[in-house]
């Protein structure tokens, strides 16, 4: 059946819509490492050292002692920073040796090149804060480079760690002044425990790097609960949160959970004037060993919340007789009762124009993670390879990627050498959980496949309201056809105004030759060409198809002044139209229901025009009549 369009329903559905709430993803930015030698490698963790910068977490990198001069990271930003506006980058950089440090923009209006900081590093084992004047490009940019360690030649004999924190950009180049956008601060919200006697209960909580990417949850970083066999039934922890919930449109809480065993699930919201409320999870946990995606219903209270409390394993008496690690991620507020499922992004490329050699392989590479890597080169990684399988020019791959925005491009054969050349450089792309999007080779952006024929039908019932047989305040009008198997229970049009009723259906296919009838109140005894008279026929073209007509055709009889003045029929029109009582007419035009002129014709002191009218398609026409300095305009059909 085609899809049925109102405009109304649109109106609903975007009214309804709410954005949904990240209150915690326990994520960073994605810092890709070059060059960082054998040992080479970047992760957030707990800050070894709070003098001078108080921060709970901070990004470590291990630059071995055999990597390149250039050794750093780059990452594509969430939120593109305009450069003109805020020209300052500052970082926070503990290092234990004195080396220059490197930042870039990339991508945007041209690269920045290499940039040192206005004031070069001086301490060593100690927190320091760099800034960086960009002013030397402007517009926006979502791609930084941070080389910390910047020493040519390379004189290292072991491997460093050096830490850094705190990316922000600002008008000011004042060290300690306040941040205008936050590039990365590598926090999250504060992890309050709810624990039992401290001397019994040695429960814990964690930042850690995701110990099972898979399923639902492919994050790099997780709180790892460490549950005390001897804690409390409601261990768990409470938050302050830095911005409120709002449960008024969005209802459900998610929070991703991997368990070792099945058990109760809660959440709790507090501080909110609809007063506190701790409910169970609206689904049992069903899950042990693998991530799961856990729903809370808050649906019986509205309004705003500060506080938030998350119990992972609510057993009363506890039964462990060991330790145990939990693990919880992703906790999201939003309008959907429904347990996510694993991501599938589908991403495609048309091909036909590429010119690659025939029998070539096609490759996808950028920064991806997981099993596609980091730009792993074409031809190295199977896992990100693209194929076609029905042979319509057309390459593909299904990821299952964390939601997010990644840069990749696609190549043909092996190596780096045939690339994309789309003018755009490398492309981006927001990834949601579930999507299916198409590029072309060679051309910027997604291709937005065109728009499946349509048809908007139109039909005048001015008639059947004089003569009686239709009340638009207690009849309705559908159309029964081909297309929805003779049935319009579906299909009922909409008042327009001025006794006009209208519907648009979509999906139709082009060449289809379809049979209609529109129906008063649905019934075959009052619909068009009674007692067995033609159905209406039309052959369906590309695109938009606009049908205008009147009810059973009927259009005789109307008492229209200006048709009675200018003596103008048939009307419906067939292959001509004619218009009388001309001789101080001065210009006759016919416009389409869009408002376009399809006919136009200068007169001077003629009695009587005859147009044809064998090129219009049939419809609904305006026919507008100038006559020294006024106009008159009466409705048209064929």
């Amino acid at each position: 059946m085609k899809k049925l369009l109102l405009i109304f329903v649109m109106m609903i559905a975007l009214a309804s819509y709410s954005q949904a709430q990240v209150i915690e993803n326990f994520e960073s930015i994605t810092m890709n490492i070059f060059s960082g030698g054998t040992n080479g490698a970047i992760s957030v963790i707990a800050n070894p050292d709070t003098a001078g910068n108080p921060s709970g977490y901070v990004a470590k990198m291990i630059r071995g002692f055999d990597g390149d001069p250039w050794a750093g990271w780059y990452a594509t930003l969430p939120t593109p920073v305009d450069v003109t506006a805020n020209k300052y980058v500052h970082v926070k950089i503990w290092k234990p040796r004195i080396s220059p440090v490197v930042f870039k923009y990339e991508g945007g209006g041209g690269n920045s090149g290499d940039v040192y900081p206005i004031a070069a590093q001086t301490l060593i084992n100690q927190w320091e804060e760099l800034v960086f004047d960009m002013s030397i490009v402007s517009g926006e940019y979502v791609k930084i480079v941070l080389i910390p360690d910047f020493e040519s030649p390379l004189t290292l004999t072991e491997d460093i760690v050096l830490y850094y924190d705190d990316m922000f950009v600002n008008n000011d180049p004042a060290v300690g002044s306040a941040p205008v956008q936050l590039m990365e601060n590598f926090e999250h919200i504060t992890l309050n425990y709810l624990l039992g006697d401290p001397a019994v209960d040695q429960s814990s909580m964690s930042m850690i790097p995701n110990p099972d990417k898979s399923g639902v949850n492919l994050s790099d970083y997780v709180i790892d609960f460490l549950r005390d066999k001897d804690g409390v039934p409601w261990g768990g922890f409470w938050s302050a949160l830095p911005a409120v919930i709002d449960v008024t449109e969005n209802k459900f809480v998610h929070v991703k959970v991997w368990k070792p065993r099945v058990s109760m699930i809660k959440f709790k919201i507090e501080g909110g004037a609809a007063g506190t409320i701790e409910i169970e999870s609206k689904y049992p946990q069903t899950t042990t060993n693998a991530w799961e995606d856990i729903v809370f219903d808050f649906s019986d209270k509205t309004g705003t919340y500060p506080i938030i409390a998350f119990l992972a394993d609510f057993v009363d008496p506890v039964g462990l007789t060991e330790d145990i690690h939990i693990y919880f991620d992703d906790i999201v507020l939003n309008n959907d009762p429904n347990p996510i499922t694993p991501p599938a992004q589908k991403i495609n490329v048309d091909m036909t124009e590429s010119g690659m050699t025939a029998g070539s392989q096609v490759w996808i590479a950028g920064a991806l993670g997981g099993i596609h890597g980091t730009w792993a080169e074409p031809g190295t990684n199977p896992a990100n390879e693209m194929f076609d399988t029905d042979g319509d020019g057309i390459y593909t791959i299904t990821l299952a990627l964390p939601e997010g925005l990644v840069a990749f491009k696609f190549f043909w054969g092996m190596g780096w050498a045939n690339g994309d050349p789309a003018p755009g450089g490398d492309r981006t792309l927001q990834l949601t959980n579930t999507m299916d999007v198409l590029y072309k080779w060679g051309a910027d952006g997604i291709v937005v496949p065109p728009a499946s024929p349509t048809i908007v039908w139109v039909v005048n019932m001015s008639y059947q309201m004089a003569q009686g047989n239709f009340n638009e305040a207690t009849d309705y009008l559908d159309v029964a056809g081909t297309f929805n198997g003779w049935d319009g229970t579906n299909h009922h049009l909409t008042a327009l105004g001025d006794s006009m009723y209208g519907i648009t259906v979509e999906n139709f296919t082009a060449g289809d030759a379809i049979a209609y009838k529109f129906r008063i109140n649905g019934s075959w005894d009052t619909s068009e060409f009674p007692n067995g008279g033609a159905d209406r026929t039309y052959t369906v073209l590309d695109g938009l198809n606009e049908i205008t007509v009147w009810y059973n055709d009927e259009a005789t009889g109307i008492n229209d002044p200006v048709q009675n003045t200018y003596n103008i029929y048939p009307n419906p029109m067939t292959d001509k139209l004619v218009i009388g009582n001309m001789k101080d007419v001065t210009k006759v035009e016919i416009y389409n229901v869009t408002g376009q002129i399809v006919k136009s014709f200068n007169y001077n002191s003629v009695e009587q025009a005859q147009i044809n009218t064998s090129d219009l398609n049939s419809g609904m026409y305006i026919l507008t009549i100038y006559s020294g300095s006024s106009t008159s305009s009466t409705k048209l059909v064929k």
